[in-house]
């Protein structure tokens, strides 16, 4: 347990910060009216073909509900079915022992467009979506469960473990699923979720749930979806996910087929033993103020007898792959982190840049470890304030990136790099611990103890462990001593302001002084002195911000 502080600097910044906000962008225009689905369409137009949904259950999923002794569970059928329900038993009990909860039935419209909605004729069908929650669950007790009713059919039995409701326990992480990137290797990118899948919890049968990092789909279909949802495993183990930029390209399918708890405006949270996990949407920009809102309140009342506060969101706001330099993440990095710091977040888990990555511990945007020489087993204490941020790598396999050099400012997908050899040449960024990439799916497994978070990540192709550490807490009259960043910022190549989700030498200078320069100690001062003008010249300084959002659309990452 602990008492989570404010830091009054790291508050005031995010008032006065000079970025303006990025927009999410709008819906390329689309070819023609939309088309209805048929199984006869699919079938004579479509390179991977499916049916499509009836009346029997299908893409049933289990999910984490808002506390462990709560799963959520989602399933579709076609449209306007009602009336069905899970049962639910122990493991080994009688059929008749069988608790009955009704779910409920909302008709949805949703994408089965082969390929990208936004720019081609979207095709979209009726669904139902239909969802449950079942509370009162024991501790390490296995159930069996069934979904559907007796008039449309049942599907068939899956079983789960409760697990320990104690302090000791652990969880999975996976970055970027993105079935269908390349429709000729649909199969083998939902096999390569499997085997990464059964892999992770082969190796951690016990873990408590399956955390996505986002992107489940890549272009947010229905069957992109259900091949997320192809291994046993989602039925087996609570999944949790996170909406990436990929599943926004048809929210309402998203919406249809998970099931989430505590949901406001797309952020979400649950408590499970001693952590509290809060999920951001972090695709929309223009709702940065409410975020910020969402996330004080939440881990005001819900995390302040919680030992962590772990938070997950899709897009990676430290990361080595070519996404660090879009307006969107740099504003995301200048005004978020700050707010993390301030509310003593103890764990970042992120995706969108296939590349992994560990950063130095940080406060607000500013590394304070920077210069230590990071090593595989280490354990980092942080102090109050100080945030852990891990970036995951593909989970499937389904899409890589290479290290960006921001240097030279120009996306090479074709050149390896090695770790040792950016530190040498100084094209890592100051706030990157360490990275790897060598182009296979990797998964996370995440210990939870009273007292540390070890997180150890894996290469599903050699078994080799490719990072690991344990961050806990620098004990009283122990402080770290962290070496100041160089006072010699590394000074990036501005991007050609006209690539997408590029960001113009002003932007990148503005970054490059917060990012790379180490010293919010005494930029806090200075920060305290400017809020209280900030706080009058607050109403006019939002106005004009609403002002450019248009203006900035169109330097939203398109990736």
């Amino acid at each position: 347990m602990r008492t989570r502080f404010l830091t009054v600097s790291l508050a005031a910044a995010v008032a006065v910060s000079g970025l303006t906000v990025p927009v999410a962008s709008g819906q390329e225009q689309q070819q023609g009216a939309p088309i209805t689905a048929t199984n006869e369409y699919i079938q004579n137009n479509y390179i991977n073909k499916f049916l499509l949904p009836t009346k029997k259950p299908e893409n049933v999923i289990l999910q984490a509900g808002a506390s462990e002794s709560t799963v959520m569970l989602n399933w579709v059928t076609e449209a306007g079915v009602e009336g069905q329900v899970v049962r639910i038993r122990e493991a080994g009990q009688a059929n008749d022992a069988a608790r009955t909860v009704s779910a409920t039935a909302t008709n949805e419209t949703v994408s089965v467009t082969e390929g990208d909605p936004r720019k081609i004729t979207p095709v979209l069908t009726e669904v139902t979506a239909h969802k449950v929650t079942v509370d009162n669950l024991k501790e390490n007790t296995e159930y069996t469960y069934s979904v559907g009713s007796e008039a449309d059919g049942w599907s068939e039995e899956f079983t789960f473990n409760t697990g320990t409701y104690g302090d000791s326990w652990n969880f999975l992480h996976f970055g970027d699923v993105q079935v269908y990137s390349n429709k000729e290797e649909f199969q083998d990118q939902v096999a390569g979720w499997t085997n990464t899948v059964d892999q992770a919890t082969t190796k951690f049968p016990q873990t408590s749930f399956l955390l996505s990092a986002g992107d489940q789909a890549n272009h947010s279909s229905l069957q992109e979806h259900a091949g997320f949802m192809s291994p046993d495993a989602v039925r087996e183990y609570r999944t949790v996910v996170n909406m990436g930029n990929h599943d926004r390209y048809h929210a309402p399918t998203y919406e249809a087929v998970y099931n989430r708890p505590n949901i406001e405006d797309e952020n979400y949270w649950f408590t499970y033993n001693n952590a509290l996990f809060v999920s951001l949407d972090s695709n929309d920009w223009k709702d940065f103020d409410d975020d910020v809102a969402f996330l004080r309140k939440v881990v005001k009342e819900q995390g302040a007898d919680k030992d962590w506060v772990i938070l997950t969101y899709h897009h990676a706001t430290f990361s080595q792959a070519y996404h660090q330099e879009d307006r969107s993440i740099m504003y995301w990095r200048e005004r978020m982190t700050p707010v993390f710091s301030e509310l003593d977040v103890d764990l970042v888990l992120g995706g969108h840049d296939h590349i992994y990555t560990r950063s130095y511990l940080m406060e607000g945007h500013n590394p304070v470890d920077t210069g230590r020489e990071a090593k595989i087993g280490e354990t980092v204490a942080k102090q109050p304030g100080q945030v852990q941020y891990v970036t995951s790598n593909s989970a499937s396999g389904s899409k890589y990136y290479q290290f960006f050099d921001f240097k030279k400012g120009e996306r090479d997908e074709d050149t390896k790099h090695e770790f040792g050899q950016t530190v040498n040449d100084k094209t890592i960024r100051t706030y990157t611990a360490f990275w790897e990439q060598k182009e296979n799916p990797n998964y996370s497994n995440v210990a939870v103890t009273k007292d540390g978070l070890k997180v150890s990540t894996f290469d599903t192709v050699t078994g080799e462990t490719v990072d690991e550490f344990t961050l806990t807490r620098a004990g009283v009259g122990q402080p770290q001593d962290p070496k100041p960043a160089d006072p010699k910022p590394q000074d990036p190549k501005p991007a050609d302001p006209k690539q997408d989700g590029s960001a113009s030498s002003s932007d990148k200078n503005t970054d490059k002084n917060k990012d790379d320069n180490g010293s919010s100690r005494n930029a806090g001062i200075a920060v305290g002195v400017i809020a209280a003008i900030a706080a009058v010249l607050g109403g006019i300084f939002f106005a004009a911000q609403q002002n450019l959002f248009a203006a900035l659309n169109q330097f939203l990452p398109k990736m």
